[in-house]
Order: C-alpha cells, then sequence, then structure tokens
C-alpha cells in the first residue's frame, strides 16, 4: 500500500513536473526533483543507521552507557573540554603525519589510524549522547518511555538540529566533542 502511494506521488511529481515546461527545461525539473528526493531518502536512510547503531551498542552495553550517560548529564563542560582536546590534537596529529607520508610512507597509515580512533570515540561515544538528549526532551514532552525509546528520540532530534545551518550545526557539534570527551571522563 506504501509502495502504491510512493510511486503515484513520484509519477504526480514527474508529471508535473513535464506539464510546466517542454524540452530539456522539463529534465532539468525533473533531474531536480529526483535530486531533492534522493536527498529527503538519504537522510531517512542515515537517521535508520543511527537508530541501528543506538539500538546495538544499548543492547551490547548497557551499564556502560548508563554510566557514560550519568557522567555526561553530571560532568558535560568538562567532557566537552577534553573531547576538544582529544579531538584537535588527533587531528594535527593525523595532519602532521599526512604531510610526512610521502617521505615515510608509515606516517600515513599511523595518521589513518589516529583518524579511526577519534571515529570511534565518537561513534561509541554518540549512544550516550542520545540517551541524555532523549531523556530531557521526554521529561520536556511528559513522556516516560523505555531507554530505547528515548535514545531513539535523541538521536532524532539531534538529526533534526543538524538540518538548520548554523544553530543545529553548532549544536551537534558541540554535542560530537562531547561525545568524544565522555571516554576521558570519568565518574
Amino acid at each position: 500500500m506504501r509502495m502504491r502511494w510512493m510511486v503515484t506521488l513520484l509519477t504526480l511529481a514527474a508529471s508535473t513536473a513535464f506539464a510546466q515546461a517542454s524540452g530539456e527545461d522539463s529534465l532539468k525539473q525533473i533531474a531536480q526533483s529526483v535530486g531533492i528526493i534522493g536527498g529527503v531518502w538519504f537522510w531517512i536512510g542515515l537517521y535508520l543507521v543511527v537508530a541501528a547503531w543506538v539500538s546495538l551498542i544499548s543492547s551490547l552495553m548497557p551499564e556502560w552507557v548508563q554510566r557514560k550517560a550519568t557522567d555526561i548529564r553530571t560532568q558535560s563542560p568538562r567532557a566537552f573540554l577534553y573531547g576538544l582536546i582529544v579531538t584537535l590534537v588527533l587531528l594535527i596529529l593525523s595532519a602532521v603525519l599526512f604531510s610526512v607520508s610521502p617521505t615515510a610512507p608509515p606516517a600515513g597509515v599511523l595518521g589513518v589510524l589516529f583518524l579511526l580512533a577519534l571515529l570511534t570515540a565518537f561513534a561509541l561515544g554518540w549512544v550516550p549522547v542520545t540517551w541524555v538528549i532523549g531523556r530531557r526532551v521526554a521529561e520536556l514532552l511528559g513522556m516516560e518511555r523505555t531507554d530505547l525509546v528515548v535514545a531513539w528520540l535523541g538521536a532524532l532530534v539531534l538529526h533534526f538540529a543538524s538540518l538548520f545551518v548554523v544553530v543545529g550545526w553548532a549544536v551537534a557539534l558541540y554535542w560530537a566533542i562531547v561525545a568524544v570527551g565522555v571516554w576521558v571522563v570519568r565518574s
């Protein structure tokens, strides 16, 4: 049933583009509408990947996620500061190693390993961040849900925040740095 509605919607969009212009203009309009539809599907797919990641890490390491979520709630400014330091150090070291890599190839490999370490710290730290954001939003809305649904809500809120050009990007960047810093903060 949903597929039928989607095909109908796409056909309507394409036929509208054909009716509005002729020749190459109609093809340009179809290409633009397909690009927009593709972007929307990419955005939805990206959220689903993040939700699956949150679910996987939450089910594999629930105690760790709870402990780190508590650390974020109580020490988020410290986590931000440590995350900023760790992020800058790893990015600067990677840049230096990449600039040296033409003369010493193993340095480039070490630079890639530093970037992978940063990406891993971010990806694992993002899960407790979504829990914290989801709990705050659920409290504001007066909702009582399970931890996993609250984490999905937090991921959705951060995902929507990234759509707002400057403010949303700043919020997402702040929480990404906190996600890296949560590894350094001790409870």
